[in-house]
């Protein structure tokens, strides 16, 4: 039997009160830790409820490149928006330049690239110098 959630964070609600109204000031920390306990449950039944490319999206597995947020980069050529976020051809960061190579799972993965919110892949390439 799996024990909700709600049943950690109901039963350090009670404690809490019944230790704070009679004075039995021990009781506090096991409250707290049942409040903890709520936490984690929460987060297992969150973690579970979420679709798979949602959590593709938030969690980073070993074998995945890490999930690098846009601010760090700047954007040309302009694609579309993807879950709200601009997804752009080349992106340029401290003197490199990454080039789209499509959406992560869906094309062939190296070890030259890089994964950019909300889920693409970039390969660095190498930088023209027009003379």
């Amino acid at each position: 039997m799996k024990t909700h959630s709600s049943f950690f964070f109901t039963g350090a609600s009670v404690l809490t009160l019944f230790g704070l109204a009679s004075g039995h000031w021990l009781m506090l920390p096991i409250a707290f830790l049942l409040a903890f306990c709520g936490m984690v449950v929460a987060d297992r039944e969150q973690l579970a409820d979420m679709d798979e490319r949602t959590a593709a999206m938030l969690l980073v597995l070993p074998s995945q490149h890490p999930l690098l947020p846009l601010d760090h980069f700047h954007g040309n050529e302009l694609m579309f928006y993807q879950a709200g976020s601009p997804v752009y051809r080349v992106l340029q960061a401290d003197g490199a330049r990454w080039e789209l190579v499509g959406e992560y799972g869906k094309v062939e993965d190296d070890s030259g690239c890089i994964r950019v919110y909300p889920g693409y892949l970039y390969r660095r390439q190498p930088v023209r110098t027009d003379a």
